[in-house]
């Protein structure tokens, strides 16, 4: 049994980076953290922030030793790492995804040996401002919610360490059925993108936008705002959620109806009125998650000892019950 935990970042992006930066502020701890990426530039950053101890471009050479593997991966490369670190991995290392969308990834997780843990997870930062790789920081994860959807099969103790995992770096852990995630995030994450990139393509196409681009100021720039400027990543992220983002496009469209109607009606007060209640419920939800209260139940309770059950994991998953 290995004395010094062997944590392995697969992707060193803005998620990857701050995730070694947060375990870094354990002090206390022996343990060594390994970085892989393929952009060598972006590996050498990492190290630098001090991020990681030690890098590997051999993703297989990265993670064979590890307790603990993070996959900070775009979605459509997280099945073929999977796949191509299937059989490399040692009994009872633990692996987390950081993907937005959890179906492709359970589907690509189940292939996955029973020697070795998988807990779906989407960590959800909630700094202001457009994010990337510029803005990683040892604090991203504090008090933000940080979903963690295991499968009926994940092991108990999995799912713990996971969750504790979560809290070491100052996420608030988030249990939540990993389809009951997806139409969750299809809400909040994907259609966003999508009403963005929908205004900025009707008004941009317009014959009006040599004149209307001028008069564009601080509200249009940030209503078109993409939290990504990679058009691959974005595409992965709407397309693997598409049947919930589908419903909630429908959704959208008849909210847009029903203002539509009221603006053509012109009744001042029911406009006025409806934006005091989205202004109130926008200061409400903002107030909640600064204080990090939204009036849930307590998460489970925590076990203590983290660093001693992360290398003592079941070598063995729970067999299927289908």
């Amino acid at each position: 049994m290995s004395t010094q935990p062997q944590i392995t970042i697969v992707g060193l992006g803005l998620i990857g980076t701050s995730f070694g930066l947060a375990l870094k502020r354990q002090k206390d701890v022996n343990f060594v953290i390994t970085g892989n990426d393929r952009s060598d530039p972006v590996v050498q950053r990492a190290k630098k922030l001090g991020a990681i101890d030690t890098s590997h471009w051999n993703v297989v050479k990265a993670c064979e030793k590890a307790d603990l593997v993070l996959l900070a991966l775009p979605l459509t490369a997280i099945a073929p790492t999977l796949e191509t670190l299937s059989t490399a991995l040692k009994p009872g290392c633990l692996i987390l995804d950081t993907s937005p969308v959890k179906a492709p990834v359970l589907e690509a997780a189940a292939k996955l040996p029973n020697n070795v843990h998988f807990v779906c997870s989407t960590p959800v930062p909630l700094k202001p401002g457009p994010l990337g790789l510029e803005t990683a920081a040892a604090d991203l994860f504090d008090k933000a919610p940080w979903a963690l959807c295991p499968a009926p099969t994940t092991s108990p103790e999995a799912v713990s360490t996971a969750a504790e995992l979560v809290s070491l770096v100052g996420g608030r852990p988030l249990f939540l059925d990993p389809a009951e995630h997806d139409g969750l995030m299809a809400a909040v994450d994907g259609l966003p993108v999508l009403l963005a990139a929908a205004l900025m393509r009707a008004t941009s196409g317009s014959s009006a936008w040599r004149e209307m681009r001028r008069l564009a100021g601080s509200q249009y720039e940030s209503t078109t705002a993409l939290a990504s400027f990679d058009p691959a990543h974005l595409g992965e992220l709407v397309l693997g959620n598409r049947a919930n983002l589908a419903h909630w496009i429908d959704v959208m469209v008849a909210e847009l109806q029903d203002w539509k109607q009221t603006l053509q009606d012109g009744n001042k007060e029911i406009v006025t009125g409806r934006f005091e209640a989205v202004i109130e419920a926008r200061e409400r939800w903002l107030g909640m998650r600064e204080q990090a209260d939204f009036e849930e139940p307590e998460s489970r309770e925590k076990m203590p000892g983290f660093w001693g059950r992360l290398v003592t994991l079941p070598s063995r998953r729970p067999p299927s019950t289908k």
